[in-house]
């Protein structure tokens, strides 16, 4: 888990285009992070459902955000999704979103996570896969 979890945060989903959407840090641990996307009506396609670019990013962060989950992440480390696959189960009707990113293999570069995007009410909404590679820097 991160040392510093405001850091973090700030890092992970508060910077940028996590700041943009407003994504939150809900929970960390190694290997597993759950990130909270407030529902507002600008990331809706113009009727009342979260548009799916704005779902397949809240998957990117978090699953980004599980890759950089480990204490032994040196300083210096960068990375970058590689590959990222998104699978819309159902319509997110003008609510929060809550994605929960597990690694399922961590390698010596390569980590792959699993994410799962739940409404509040469990609702399933999708499924995604992230590929991510991380360059731990130096020593």
């Amino acid at each position: 888990m991160p040392r510093d979890l405001a850091k973090f945060e700030q890092r992970m989903l508060q910077t940028g285009f996590g700041a943009f959407i407003g994504t939150r840090l809900d929970h960390v641990e190694d290997g597993m992070c759950r990130v909270l996307l407030p529902y507002k009506a600008e990331l809706s396609r113009g009727d009342e459902l979260v548009h799916g670019g704005v779902i397949s990013a809240l998957i990117d962060k978090a699953g980004t955000a599980a890759a950089w989950s480990y204490a032994d992440i040196r300083s210096g480390a960068h990375g970058a999704t590689i590959s990222l696959t998104v699978n819309y189960l159902e319509g997110a009707n003008q609510c929060d979103l809550i994605a929960t990113a597990t690694v399922a293999r961590r390698g010596g570069s390569i980590t792959v996570v699993d994410v799962d995007v739940h409404s509040p009410d469990r609702r399933l909404i999708a499924k995604g896969l992230v590929t991510y590679k991380l360059k731990n820097g130096p020593a």
